[in-house]
């Protein structure tokens, strides 16, 4: 499900002028909905949804109908900006990262505060840290997260046993994550035939090596970038250049992942991954991301908002707070494999599902969560996905260091400003 998201925030969306809407908590219109005196509400998202979550739910408000309008993820951005124009944008819109400040700032949605405060379902102070940092970003809770994705570290256990070296901790730095590299590197001659570490080949993971490094990352809806990711840069390329013990990227989004092969003893991806290894053939586990100056690694969600023209917003409020319950909250988890971000729920692990091989920590997924934020998400992706470019070509030699800083960067936030 993630691997969805992913792909929709590492595009260019076109930049469409939202509408400003207005509106508050309550129905402001016609309450006329199906034949049968039904109320009708419609929610827009990038993926498919679950017809026994559907069911639960109308089983709950039998008066309630519930209209799916589904989107490509490569054109959803883009698609719910025109709807929100055009009036035609539905009740709840699963908005991306990226979108949540500008339709919170157009006024296309509208705060959850007072929804919030009346709800028996929702403890607003359960949630992990970055969505009481987001809120306050934006004036206010806009959106909820249907539930969140982190970026860990995954590794390979028989091949930390066959070279002698200890599993992967909590604390472990960059340089604990580069001496190991070392050791599970094995070449035949000038060949590598094992990579301690494969590729960034979730290109993503950028940024967080910039957040390690001491950078906020994203502030006030600019990219913060500086010493941080200097310094992210310089410890990559030592891993790629100097100690040859990860290979250098690969060109465009063609990646082989050499973690799944068998290749490469470590990988820094995305949580949702843990599907997808579910099938390997060694034994695996995982843990969070090694520290540099600080812990960091950016979360991926989707969030739950009310149009603010809709026409049924307690109706629209009644559907969100029950995909915010623990029941709501439960079925998503056991569905795609994702920790809710309201902590007490995912204690409870229904997204945990582990193959024969792994994982068994799951407790590093909890502690990302509590560690991550939403940086660079929160920003224009067809920018931040050209700066991965520049980060890259640093790697292969094509893109000068200081570039990136004195030209790449105040592009960036020239792209940025314009598209806000």
């Amino acid at each position: 499900m993630f691997k969805k998201i992913l792909a929709g925030t590492l595009i260019t969306l076109a930049s469409v002028t939202l509408l400003a809407g207005c509106g508050s908590k309550g129905n402001d219109g016609d309450n006329a909905g199906t034949e049968d005196g039904k109320v009708k509400i419609r929610f827009s998202l990038w993926d498919k949804f679950p017809q026994n979550i559907i069911d639960e739910f109308n089983e709950k408000y039998p008066n309630i109908e519930l209209e799916i309008v589904q989107t490509p993820d490569s054109d959803y951005s883009q698609k719910v900006n025109q709807m929100l124009v055009g009036g035609t944008a539905p009740d709840v819109i699963l908005a991306f990262e990226t979108d949540l400040p500008k339709f919170a700032e157009a006024g296309s949605i509208i705060s959850l505060e007072d929804y919030l405060k009346d709800s028996e379902k929702i403890d607003s102070t359960d949630f992990i840290p970055a969505v009481d940092k987001l809120n306050k970003e934006t004036g206010g809770s806009y959106g909820l997260p249907w539930c969140y994705a982190s970026e860990i570290l995954f590794y390979n256990k028989d091949m930390f046993d066959a070279a002698g070296v200890e599993y992967p901790t909590a604390d472990w730095t960059w340089d604990d994550f580069e001496k190991a590299a070392q050791k599970l590197t094995i070449k035949d001659g000038d060949k590598v035939t094992q990579w301690g570490a494969d590729s960034l080949s979730f290109r993503g993971l950028w940024w967080s090596l910039a957040g390690q490094g001491g950078d906020a990352v994203v502030k006030d809806g600019q990219l913060e970038l500086g010493d941080g990711l200097r310094s992210a840069l310089e410890y990559q390329n030592v891993l790629t250049n100097e100690l040859k013990v990860s290979p250098e990227p690969s060109a465009g989004d063609s990646v082989a992942d050499l973690f799944a092969a068998g290749q490469a003893a470590m990988t820094r991806t995305g949580s949702w991954m843990t599907g997808q290894y579910k099938d390997v053939e060694f034994n695996w586990d995982i843990e969070t991301l090694p520290k540099g100056e600080r812990a960091y690694n950016s979360l991926h969600t989707g969030f739950y908002t009310i149009n603010s023209a809709s026409k049924h917003k307690d109706e629209a409020w009644k559907f969100i707070e029950f995909m915010m319950s623990e029941e709501g909250q439960t079925l998503n988890s056991q569905w795609g494999n994702n920790p809710s971000a309201l902590k007490s729920i995912a204690a409870k692990g229904a997204y945990k599902n582990a193959g024969e091989h792994g994982p068994s920590n799951w407790e590093a997924i909890e502690r990302s969560g509590e560690e991550g934020e939403f940086g660079y998400t929160l920003v224009n992706a067809g920018t931040t996905t050209n700066m991965v470019n520049q980060f890259d070509a640093y790697l292969l030699g094509t893109t000068p260091i200081d570039d990136i800083f004195d030209k790449y960067l105040p592009q960036a936030n020239k792209e940025i400003k314009d598209n806000q």
